[in-house]
């Protein structure tokens, strides 16, 4: 038996009501074995310390499993309650409480209610498994990826919190940058105009004579008084824009307030805490308010000032204008083009506000790719250090484990990946599966997402061997809606390879048969870690010789490190395994129950009849083996 290290414990299992109402399993430290008749209730028990825990299978990733046990935990449990006493490795005790359809209630070891989630707050956790589920992670790369976090919990958990952070802050970017390419595309074609007009305004404008040098300049200086006379509204309109968002941010957030204060202290239970909210809550709104109001003021005086240089900048406009009016006028070939050069004057002036409104948003376009540059370097290091983490994990296990060999791949499951593609292709006129298939193949969500930002058809056509008409609708596919976003924050997930010594070569584990499966992935299990672990019948698909040499034997190397609690029909687990404590579960049908409860001696004739077959069993196969 190894040496003592700190684990976590459940302590106790009590239920009320359904059927298994009455039930109250004690449990200890090292292995504790359920047995009992089928329909029992051993694996309801099993399945009420996991949802009394809050362990459920994550829906989005494993939706049949958690459907499956979600009903039969309703099913089974009724109207009752679970409560759970544990012991978390640093001796502190709790206790968790949960309904059908409530969440997870944690009390303090004097009885008391604290905001905290066991296994999300990293103060307790347990390994739990259903039935089939080891065979199913072996060929489950998901679920062995998630297998080898578990060995670096805490570790994994922060980087996964960050990632999510990160995540969250890129998507926004995402939303923020298409807006702009929107608004930068829609800005490149009013501005397009700009050549053209000013190469028929020239042409217009050019004259000879002996007035044509003061004629051109005189063009070219209504131009400019066409642009300038745009300047003192466009920066109005921004002061007022800058007043209107302040002001709306501040009626948001006051009804933000108000949705959750005014309810709370008119109905609710806790009104002294809320009214300590709102007094806090209220300096930070007069700040606010006050900023506000300054800044309404501020873009009041603002605004008077820049009516009065619109004033000064028009008067001087129209003297400006009476001048080159009187010019033209001298001539009457001039005077005859005038109306056709003010149209062309106006155009050009419109033009060239769009033109600088489209740097203005390069700029900001500018501006947020850096940062989104450094999110994207921010979530790479984090994935790298998530795929360090399950390296050494991988690695640790091979060593534990002489005939079982773990490797990790970075990057390598390109399954998603190829599905956004296959999606995103959807009426380009290609077959999307097979193109999709291809880039996969030829390009990294970076190296396309660059070729796609830069509508590099020729480095695409390149890199895909694709003719220049299905690179073309690929690429236009690519391009729209924003998916060069979403292609370069996608995450190839790593890839676990997980291998049995089979003979003189390994084989990986989605190859092997069903018993060599669970051969492969419940060693894995049974090391070593300070987190109690629940099996709904390990020894499935196991033959009894390795139940013995391997299951048996890592039960002794485990227990006094690790609790133990198996749900089992084998008798050598409880038996050979000197199970600490065994509970022994019957049923009438209606109702099921732990009938009995002690160690393997105490429970010796219940073990007999029910795994072994009984004493009339034991010896007809003494007589037919001779012993």
């Amino acid at each position: 038996m190894s040496d003592h290290l700190p684990h976590h414990l459940v302590v106790k299992l009590r239920v009320s009501g359904g059927f298994l109402a009455g039930t109250e399993l004690h449990f200890v430290d090292g292995l504790n074995c359920l047995i009992g008749g089928r329909g029992a209730g051993k694996t309801t028990a099993l399945e009420l310390l996991r949802f009394g825990l809050g362990l459920m299978p994550d829906p989005r990733n494993h939706p049949q499993r958690h459907k499956y046990i979600d009903g039969l935990v309703k099913s089974n449990l009724a109207s009752g309650k679970v409560t759970i006493s544990l012991r978390t490795k640093s001796g502190m005790g709790y206790t968790a409480e949960r309904r059908g359809n409530e969440t997870v209630q944690v009390l303090d070891e004097r009885g008391q209610a604290v905001p905290v989630s066991l296994d999300n707050d990293l103060i307790f956790s347990a390994d739990v498994f259903s039935q089939n589920e080891i065979e199913e992670i072996a060929s489950d790369p998901a679920a062995q990826l998630e297998l080898l976090d578990r060995f670096a919990a805490a570790e994994t958990l922060e980087i996964e919190r960050e990632l999510d952070s990160l995540g969250r802050q890129l998507d926004q970017s995402a939303q923020a940058l298409t807006r702009l390419d929107d608004e930068i595309e829609d800005l490149a074609a009013k501005a397009s105009e700009l050549p053209a007009l000013d190469e028929r305004l020239r042409g217009l404008a050019e004259v000879s004579g002996p007035d044509a040098e003061k004629v051109n300049k005189g063009h070219a200086e209504r131009v400019v008084r066409q642009r300038e006379a745009q300047i003192p509204q466009l920066l109005r309109t921004a002061v007022d824009k800058v007043t209107t968002d302040l002001r709306r941010m501040l009626a948001t957030y006051r009804a933000t307030q108000d949705a959750h204060l005014v309810t709370a202290l008119e109905t609710g239970l806790n009104g002294e805490v809320f009214r300590s909210i709102a007094t806090d809550l209220a300096a930070f709104t007069a700040i606010l308010e006050a900023a506000t109001v300054s800044v309404d003021e501020a873009a009041a005086r603002v605004g008077t000032a820049l009516n009065v240089h619109a004033s000064q900048l028009a008067h001087q406009h129209a003297e400006q204008e009476a001048a080159y009016r009187a010019l033209v006028s001298a001539s009457e070939d001039l005077g005859g083009r005038s109306a056709e050069r003010a149209k062309l004057q106006d155009a050009l002036a419109l033009a060239q506000n769009h033109a600088n409104a489209l740097g203005t948003k390069r700029h900001e376009r500018a501006a947020l790719l850096c940062a989104r540059r450094d999110l994207l370097n921010r979530i790479s290091e984090q994935r790298d250090k998530r795929f360090s983490l399950r390296k050494l994990v991988a690695a640790r296990i091979t060593v534990q484990l002489p005939a079982i060999r773990v490797t990790v791949t970075q990057g390598e499951d390109v399954q998603q990946y190829r599905e956004f593609l296959a999606e995103s292709l959807k009426g380009s006129g290609l077959k999307q599966g097979m193109m999709a298939d291809r880039l996969v193949q030829q390009l990294l969500p970076t190296e396309l997402a660059e070729i796609v930002a830069t509508d590099d058809l020729a480095a695409f056509t390149a890199k895909t061997g694709l003719d220049s008409d299905r690179a073309r609708r690929a690429l236009s596919a690519l391009r729209t809606g924003g998916l060069v976003y979403q292609i370069e924050a996608l995450d190839l997930h790593d890839r676990p390879c997980i291998e049995l010594l089979d003979g003189d070569r390994y084989k990986q584990s989605p190859h092997l048969s069903t018993g060599q499966r669970c051969t492969t992935i419940l060693p894995i299990l049974l090391l070593q870690s300070e987190r109690p672990l629940l099996v709904d019948q390990p020894e499935d698909n196991l033959d009894n010789a390795f139940v013995y040499e391997t299951v048996v034997k890592a039960l002794h190397q485990v227990k006094g490190s690790r609790q133990v609690i198996f749900v089992t029909h084998n008798p050598n687990i409880p038996v050979l395994g000197q199970a600490e404590r065994v509970f022994v579960f019957s049923s009438d049908g209606r109702q099921g129950s732990a009938v009995q409860a002690g160690t393997v001696d105490e429970c010796k004739d219940q073990i007999e009849r029910i795994l072994e077959g009984g004493s009339e069993a034991f010896r007809q196969r003494k007589q037919r083996y001779g012993y």
